[in-house]
């Protein structure tokens, strides 16, 4: 039903930007996005003493990987469980696969995801390229 309201938010508004223009153009004239995304509308919400609805850490596309809302810890390690939110990225450069990982598994993997990434990881730097460049078994 394109006369519903449609309500949209995302990390910082830009992406949402193009979402709602988008969704205009296919003939959806109700549509509104939170400007400035979740890092503006907690800064609003604080500087207004507004209770947060958004939990927890948001997510952000630059080398930050999140910026925290609140203290809630909504997530868990990929790899063990426990309660966790810090994004990072496999240290195996043949991998780089975006994860949430605990320090105590950071330690115990050295930053991959895998046992066969860091088994991967600390192969000598040539091993490694003629394995990504598909020379190696």
């Amino acid at each position: 039903n394109k006369d519903k309201n449609i309500v949209m938010y995302c990390t910082g508004g830009i992406r949402c930007e193009k979402a709602s223009a988008y969704l205009r153009y296919k003939g959806f004239p109700h549509v509104f996005h939170a400007e400035g995304g979740v890092i503006e509308y907690a800064r609003k919400a604080r500087e207004q003493c507004l209770p947060l609805k958004f939990i927890g850490k948001n997510f952000v596309f630059d080398e930050r990987l999140g910026e925290r809302i609140t203290d809630d810890i909504i997530a868990q390690c990929h790899q063990c469980g426990k309660p966790c939110d810090n994004h990072t990225n496999c240290n195996n450069d043949g991998c780089h696969l975006l994860f949430i990982q605990c320090d105590e598994c950071k330690n115990k993997y050295d930053g991959c995801c895998s046992d066969e990434c860091k088994e991967e990881f600390h192969l000598p730097e040539e091993e490694q390229r003629a394995r990504r460049a598909g020379r190696v078994n």
